[in-house]
């Protein structure tokens, strides 16, 4: 499977994370290591499913869950949607349509499901995948940076 289909239905190449990583941006990945309380060599990551894994990554619950279920993700567990999840898509803007994502990937397959992620996360300008966080395109300043991020654009601006 590959490395940036995160087992809990987030895109693992839409966060500013994977992005500064891939990018090889220091400055960025400098910026985000502060903010997170950690170094800018634990900061990279790779996606989900790969070996180089961001502390929030390697540390995921839901990743060793799935791991110790034998699972690829969790929308194949028969307790799907658990407390511990419900409780993650709480928290954060970002995960906003993390249960619609992980039907979607059940529903209509991996491939179905990567493409409708790059259509939602890249710019409608120029195709750049962004992070949702990133309200402005990273590389033509398109406004909003992507789809998700304007379907969700309150849940951002609070």
């Amino acid at each position: 499977m590959k490395d940036t289909i995160a087992v809990c239905g987030l895109f693992c190449e839409s966060c500013g994370v994977y992005i500064a990583t891939q990018n090889n941006d220091e400055n960025e990945l400098e910026r985000l290591a502060a903010m997170l309380k950690t170094n800018k060599k634990e900061i990279r990551c790779n996606g989900c499913r790969s070996t180089v894994l961001s502390p929030h990554c390697r540390d995921c619950e839901f990743r060793n869950c799935t791991q110790s279920k034998n699972i690829p993700n969790c929308e194949d567990c028969q307790t799907y949607p658990c407390n511990a999840i419900k409780e993650f898509q709480k928290k954060a803007p970002h995960r906003a349509e993390l249960f619609e994502s992980a039907r979607y990937r059940k529903n209509n397959g991996i491939q179905s499901w990567i493409n409708k992620m790059h259509a939602d996360y890249s710019c409608a300008a120029c195709g750049t995948i962004n992070s949702p966080y990133y309200m402005k395109c990273k590389k033509c300043g398109n406004d909003p940076g992507n789809e998700f991020t304007k379907r969700n654009i309150s849940l951002f601006r609070k």
